[in-house]
């Protein structure tokens, strides 16, 4: 379950959007020094609320995917008995992850994939709406340590606001009356 070579990709929305959602490439599992097998592409969702990636019954079927064993897997409201089946899993831009066990289950929202933090877990995912438009970003292997509080704070501390001005806080206070004021 490792990454087959240390890539990025990034998608763009032209607007904010509340699903994170793409084309990927499903492959039935092969060696990286073998000729790939025939593939799919099929929509998934980005999920960092799923422990593990998730393919339809229509991938199993459509891929003619072996199966490699049971398993359990929880939803909400429960669990729900279901297959597993050993994929390849190819992303926007060829980051491709190899020998990915992911459960066969029906996907309320319409998608075929869903792509969880078994892959997710593996770099770095960030999402922005800067400008009222969605852009999310991923590499692997995680190349850093992205700490947005750690970023404001310092910027805060060697761009204070003028003594006069309201703080940065948002408490509608001066700055000499709230965070600017000495605390003895």
């Amino acid at each position: 379950m490792t990454p087959l070579q240390n890539m990025a990709f990034t998608a763009r929305f032209s607007a904010r959007v509340l699903r994170l959602t793409g084309e990927v490439e499903i492959f039935p599992a092969f060696s990286p020094d073998t000729i790939p097998p025939p593939s799919r592409k099929y929509q998934a969702l980005y999920d960092t609320g799923a422990t593990h990636s998730v393919i339809s019954p229509k991938v199993v079927q459509e891929l003619n995917l072996p199966l490699i064993g049971a398993r359990t897997v929880g939803v909400a409201g429960g669990f729900v008995p279901t297959t597993s089946h050993l994929v390849n899993v190819g992303l926007p831009n060829r980051v491709m992850f190899g020998m990915i066990p992911v459960a066969k289950l029906a996907i309320p929202s319409g998608e075929d994939v869903i792509i969880g933090m078994d892959i997710l877990g593996m770099g770095d995912f960030a999402v922005t709406h800067y400008g009222g438009n969605t852009v999310f970003s991923f590499c692997v292997p995680s190349r850093k340590c992205i700490d947005f509080a750690e970023e404001i704070n310092a910027f805060n501390r060697a761009h204070p606001p003028a003594k006069n001005g309201l703080c940065h806080c948002g408490s509608g206070k001066k700055y000499k009356s709230c965070h600017g004021r000495r605390h003895f």
